[in-house]
C-alpha cells in the first residue's frame, strides 16, 4: 500500500481543523473524516 497518494483540499482542511481544534471529539471528528475518504475500512471505535 502505498502512503504516496495526495489529499484533497478538502482532506487538508479536515486535518488543518483538527491541529487547531480543542476538544478531542471534534479533532477525532475531523481526523475520521480524512480516513474516510481515503477509504480506510475499518475504523477503531476509538
Amino acid at each position: 500500500m502505498s502512503c504516496r497518494r495526495r489529499l484533497s483540499d478538502e482532506c487538508i482542511d479536515h486535518l488543518e481543523t483538527a491541529l487547531q481544534a480543542d476538544e478531542s471529539s471534534e479533532k477525532d471528528f475531523h481526523v475520521r473524516q480524512v480516513l474516510q475518504a481515503c477509504g480506510v475500512e475499518q475504523l477503531p471505535a476509538e
